[in-house]
């Protein structure tokens, strides 16, 4: 994996040169960072002498703007780096967070943020996903705005059940990667990646499943073929998830996002093996009766054809916002029904007539919809676009803040049988 250094407008560039990588991460507000969501990737890096006053050779990056501010060789913190690492290194977390503990105190500034994040690292290895929150936390309120210390908050908030927490973890994230201009694409990418499958893995298991897939389909934009879903799988890696095991749900939301189904169950089971009764071993479990039989929402429909949408129109519209804007918003929104459609089925050659009434506030916002479907329809293809239509149909905002209701009619069609 790539470093990418981060400067403020005031700091002389350091060049750092990566020499061996370890399993943490470290960062600060002012130096070059690593990045990763929970997914914990670690690098240690080689300094020079004329950029580290420190004995060791091995500096890692929290400790690097105090090395060349500030040259004291015999200060204590050069064995407070030495402790960590070595306690790291020989398997013992535990006593290494106990050394962290103890310093922080002494710290200030990016060395502190760095030790913050370190120490949110370590916690989380021993599956104290509270306080290592509370440590994440900590180099939040420090001013630091990486995306690696918003998206391993966001995991570890995952893993301590706070899902509406850690979705709005991921997005500052996400939003932290957006806004970051660096020439590095490919680290920008691994950075909206990381982000965008930590939440859509949150919503998934917050049973926002329309939500979760189109994250998902923005991570796998970022990171084709989820390359990096697949390194963090592989053992003794740099990017790693918590708890153990848990990148096998995102690979097998993953696969099922990209229609691989056999790749998706194997995933899913995998997963449980590991977790049989862990926080998400349910959320596992219903993704995988889902696929039992092409059953499921392959159901709802019956047996025959897939529907596709073959025309639609706002027929109806009372309040502020006219019939076009209507229109024009679901003829740039219809992929919003493709799980719908998807799981849907018609014998070929059908055409069917569903309407979709909706009432929207003052916002722009979709307050209830309602769907109208023909006799004999599975009222769970009614219930897919509600829930649809609701949740992720963005509407500009009127131009005078009254309520609309609007009805809008669409013609499905289902393929036609082969001659």
């Amino acid at each position: 994996m790539s470093i990418r250094p981060i400067h403020t407008p005031h700091e002389p560039q350091i060049t750092v040169k990566p020499e061996k990588v370890s399993l943490f991460a470290y960062t600060a507000t002012l130096v070059g960072v690593s990045r990763t969501a929970l997914v914990i990737l670690l690098v240690a890096l080689s300094l020079s002498p004329a950029t580290s006053a420190w004995a060791s050779p091995e500096a890692p990056v929290w400790t690097r703007v105090a090395a060349a501010s500030q040259p004291r060789p015999g200060d204590d913190l050069a064995s407070l780096i030495a402790v960590v690492d070595a306690e790291e290194e020989a398997g013992r977390p535990a006593a290494a967070a106990v050394a962290l503990e103890r310093a922080l105190p002494r710290l200030r500034g990016a060395e502190q943020t760095g030790a913050w994040f370190r120490l949110g690292v370590v916690r989380s290895k021993l599956g104290r996903y509270r306080e290592a929150g509370v440590a994440y936390g900590a180099a939040v309120a420090s001013g630091t705005a990486d995306p690696a210390v918003y998206a391993n908050f966001g995991e570890v908030l995952m893993a301590d059940g706070r899902l509406a927490d850690a979705q709005a973890r991921y997005r500052d994230a996400i939003g932290a990667a957006n806004d970051m201009s660096t020439a590095d694409k490919r680290a920008r990418s691994q950075d909206l990646a990381l982000g965008y499958y930590g939440l859509a893995v949150a919503l998934d298991r917050d049973e926002q499943t329309l939500a979760a897939r189109e994250m998902m389909q923005r991570a796998l934009a970022n990171d084709p073929a989820s390359a990096v879903l697949k390194i963090a799988s592989q053992p003794g890696g740099d990017l790693f998830f918590v708890p153990d095991g848990d990148v096998f749900y995102y690979l097998g939301l993953a696969a099922e996002v990209e229609g691989r189904g056999v790749d998706a169950e194997a995933a899913f089971r995998e997963f449980l093996s590991r977790a049989p009764h862990g926080r998400w071993a349910r959320a596992a479990e219903a993704h995988l009766a889902t696929k039992k039989g092409s059953g499921g929402a392959r159901a709802a429909g019956g047996a025959g054809a897939a529907l596709r949408i073959a025309a639609h129109g706002t027929v109806l519209t009372a309040g502020a916002m006219p019939a076009p804007l209507i229109d024009a918003a679901w003829r740039d929104q219809l992929s919003i029904l493709d799980e719908c459609m998807d799981a849907a089925r018609a014998p070929p050659g059908k055409t069917l007539r569903v309407a979709i009434e909706i009432s929207i506030d003052e916002r722009g916002k979709v307050t209830q919809a309602t769907a109208k479907l023909p006799e004999g329809m599975d009222p769970r293809f009614g219930a897919c676009v509600e829930k649809a239509a609701k949740q992720r149909l963005r509407l500009p905002e009127p131009p005078r803040a009254r309520h609309t209701t609007a009805r809008t009619e669409f013609v499905l069609s289902s393929a036609s049988s082969s001659p």
